[in-house]
């Protein structure tokens, strides 16, 4: 029987973060028999367990141990993944120095916003420091492309999808039901957009408008409510998988208004819950959503605000267009997609 191979999954299991569910959802969904898996967990996040997962734990509240904690991984493994910006010339030059098997994924377009937050993370020189691994791949073609002919950041020819938990969150509403309660989910309200449903929530006040994330330094989503007055807005705060699960079950539309992403994981866990999403046109959202068949694509709030009054009169086009957009959440299962990773992360391991 040959040996497992070593994998690291640069992330910590216990925190909320979109790059974090991705490395607990790969870590799960990983061949054990082909695979001794390691993952980090960090001090300020609940304990968690995983069948055959090794979970180093970082208990000290102190950086230092949080640098020890990559530094060990990588060097014991064969194969190190690491997507966050997080630490990411520290990781890079270790990865490089000990000619380690490396990869990483860029998730996002790289915008004003999004490269000021990669410079805060990861330093001036990011671009450089993500060519140190063996490689680096874009999860979409338009990332890919935009990327490239924008920032000449180049990335692997084929793209390396992300992957959903669909069974966490599948529809079990009843048909036929009545639009009357929309969600926006995100972190980083304001670059997500939150402005925008504010202004929609103030148009349709006959409509509850929920919210799941966290704000920033730039914006306090309780007083935004209650400065404008919206007694049909709720904002919910960060909440666990399983709360987010649960409250969507009680969704039927689901607003993304941010203009600069990659490929927003949310729009398909909204899917799987039979929630179609609105979302802008700037950052190749139709590459997986058909506009007015398992979602909507749009340019404007204008257009968004359009798409709401049709469907307020429309049921049995809201019903069939929610059908849809579980298909679209059920077909990026990580069940589906594992596969493709494993290929991956064994060929860089045989290299």
């Amino acid at each position: 029987m040959s040996r497992k191979v070593k994998i690291f999954l640069g992330a910590y299991s216990n925190i909320i973060n979109a790059q974090n569910l991705n490395c607990l959802a790969i870590a799960k969904n990983l061949d054990k028999s082909k695979f001794d898996i390691t993952i980090l967990s960090l001090y300020s996040g609940s304990e968690i367990e995983i069948k055959g997962v090794n979970i180093f734990k970082c208990y000290w509240p102190h950086k230092i141990l949080v640098y020890w904690a990559y530094f060990w991984n990588i060097v014991k493994s064969d194969v190190v993944y690491l997507p966050k910006a997080e630490l990411l010339g520290f990781n890079s030059f270790l990865c490089k120095f000990f000619k380690k098997k490396s990869f990483s994924t860029i998730e996002g377009i790289l915008s004003k916003n999004s490269t000021e937050s990669m410079i805060s993370k990861g330093g001036k020189n990011f671009a450089k420091y993500f060519n140190r691994y063996s490689k680096l791949y874009s999860i979409t073609s338009f990332i890919k492309n935009y990327n490239y002919i924008n920032h000449q950041l180049k990335t692997e020819n084929e793209v390396l999808l992300l992957g959903t938990e669909s069974e966490n969150f599948l529809n079990t509403k009843p048909s036929n039901i009545k639009l009357n309660k929309l969600i926006m989910i995100g972190n980083d309200l304001m670059l997500k957009g939150v402005d925008d449903l504010f202004e929609l929530a103030k148009l349709f006040s006959n409509l509850e408008f929920h919210i799941v994330g966290s704000g920033n330094d730039k914006i306090d989503v309780n007083k935004e409510i209650q400065r404008n007055n919206l007694k049909n807005t709720f904002y919910h705060g960060l909440i666990s998988q399983e709360e987010l699960a649960n409250l969507l079950q009680n969704m039927q539309l689901h607003i993304f208004p941010s203009r600069s992403e990659g490929f927003p994981k949310v729009i398909l866990e909204t899917a799987c819950a039979g929630i179609p999403s609105i979302v802008y046109d700037d950052y190749g959202a139709n590459q997986w959503i058909d506009h007015n068949q398992n979602g909507f694509v749009v340019k404007n709030i204008h257009e968004i605000k359009l798409v709401i009054e049709d469907l307020l009169n429309n049921k049995i086009k809201l019903d069939q267009i929610s059908i849809n957009a579980t298909k679209l959440g059920i077909s990026y299962d990580w069940k589906l997609k594992i596969k493709r990773w494993e290929d991956v992360i064994l060929n860089l391991s045989s290299d």
